[in-house]
């Protein structure tokens, strides 16, 4: 059997790859096909996820199994996966969270020569440094940020406590029932 996929990239820019697969391909090979086709390098966890129609996250197929019963990555075709859903997602390297939406769009019971064909391709992921923190300004090393950096990044800006004058301090005191 031969499953058409189409992977679309979770960012701003439209990023789509169209690919042929054999569907007794291992969900593991499919990630060692794939990871090329958007310039990410392997050596990172990655795992599927059944998905709705509506892109709803459902159970989690990861990269390899904690126990022997336990399905995963490894032991799971390509054809099993799609068997019971057209929709899945695909997260690679867990620290930069790369989501991927994988949709099966067809199938064909005959299948090819090859394993795995590249239909189209259209957008390239956004290049980032290996060692650029997410989030952070293109090219920004962290060790050189200020402290205001820091905590705008990190999502801190806002919770410096509010400083208050000696006369407010001195009324918010003999204000307080407590005092």
């Amino acid at each position: 059997m031969e499953v058409y996929l189409r992977i679309i990239a979770d960012t701003q820019e439209t990023v789509i790859r169209e690919l042929r697969v054999k569907g007794s391909t291992t969900l593991l090979n499919l990630q060692q096909l794939t990871l090329p086709l958007f310039d990410l390098s392997e050596g990172e966890m990655g795992s599927f996820f059944y998905s709705t129609p509506d892109w709803d996250q459902g159970q989690e197929v990861p990269m390899f199994a904690m126990e022997d019963a336990m399905p995963s990555m490894e032991n799971t075709t390509v054809e099993a996966f799609f068997k019971s859903t057209s929709h899945g997602l695909y997260v690679y390297n867990f620290l930069d969270m790369n989501i991927f939406y994988v949709e099966k769009t067809k199938t064909e019971e005959e299948e090819g020569f090859e394993n795995f064909v590249l239909i189209s391709s259209v957008g390239e992921l956004p290049s980032r440094e290996p060692s650029e923190p997410v989030g952070s300004a293109p090219g920004k090393d962290p060790s050189q940020m200020s402290e205001a950096e820091i905590n705008a990044l990190y999502g801190l800006d806002d919770l410096e406590p509010k400083k208050n004058t000696e006369e407010n301090d001195e009324e918010d005191v003999h204000d307080d029932p407590y005092y």
